[in-house]
């Protein structure tokens, strides 16, 4: 049994290696059995589990700065299981780097690959509700301004939970930089739908595309409301997802 040192603290099996947490410490063991650290560090037996670690941490930093990007659309919604689906994400990502060694694998040069992008691009980061699901119907993205649109979209389709009176739409570009770890995102101002307003069309567009390096993604959310005496107040069920990844 060892305690991990460095910032990026783990929980979980990994590698053949358990992390937790013991009396608030994080801890280290073997899977099935104890070791010390300097077998970890120092022993040839223990390069792939030295690899898998060096890679889940790298995942980890990458995780927590795309998870604070993503704050102005996941920001008022919790789930538990997130944290874990985005570091699956993200190491399923990892693995398309086909240049570097392993244990030294970046979900940046993973990014760079159609198969990483995909995989991004189809992730669920609300399981209940999908940003397809809420807003069906015929999308379009435009290529340069990143405008998004959906032409018959209807809200008499949209299954709205218990309670929620109407539904709001926002949508940003974020430029994200996976190997740097900085951001900056464009949001358009939200756009509010009650619950019997029938058939519209969507026209969501951002002023300008957010400056930097990285890559540049089209982000939109749905959110359902509750008005309560003229206030709108949020019950908790949430679509979000990326449509459209540009390098």
């Amino acid at each position: 049994m060892a305690k991990q040192q460095g910032i990026i603290k783990l929980a979980g099996t990994l590698g053949g290696l358990n992390f937790y947490y013991r009396n608030g410490k994080p801890m280290v063991r073997a899977a099935g059995g104890g070791f010390d650290g300097k077998k970890i560090k120092d022993s040839p037996k223990m390069v792939r589990v030295r690899e898998n670690a060096s890679e889940f941490g790298s995942c980890s930093k990458v995780k927590k700065a795309l998870r604070i990007a993503l704050h102005p659309f996941l920001g008022k919604h919790k789930d538990a299981t997130l944290h874990g689906r985005m570091m699956k994400l993200l190491q399923d990502i990892k693995t398309h780097d086909s240049v570097s060694a392993r244990g030294q694998r970046k979900v940046g040069i993973g990014m760079q690959t159609e198969a990483g992008k995909q995989l991004l691009r189809g992730f669920v980061f609300s399981p209940k509700y999908s940003l397809e699901q809420l807003l069906g119907a015929t999308e379009r993205l435009d290529a340069d301004t990143f405008a998004y649109a959906v032409d018959d979209f209807s809200v008499d389709r949209v299954r709205f939970p218990v309670g929620a009176t109407h539904l709001e739409i926002l949508y940003g570009a974020l430029r994200f930089d996976f190997d740097t770890l900085t951001h900056a995102v464009t949001l358009c101002p939200p756009l509010l739908i009650a619950r019997h307003a029938g058939e519209t069309s969507l026209d969501l567009s951002v002023a300008a595309l957010p400056d930097g390096g990285g890559m540049l993604m089209g982000v939109g959310c749905v959110r359902f409301l509750q008005e309560v005496n003229g206030v709108m107040v949020g019950i908790g069920d949430f679509g979000c997802g990326v449509v459209r990844i540009e390098s």
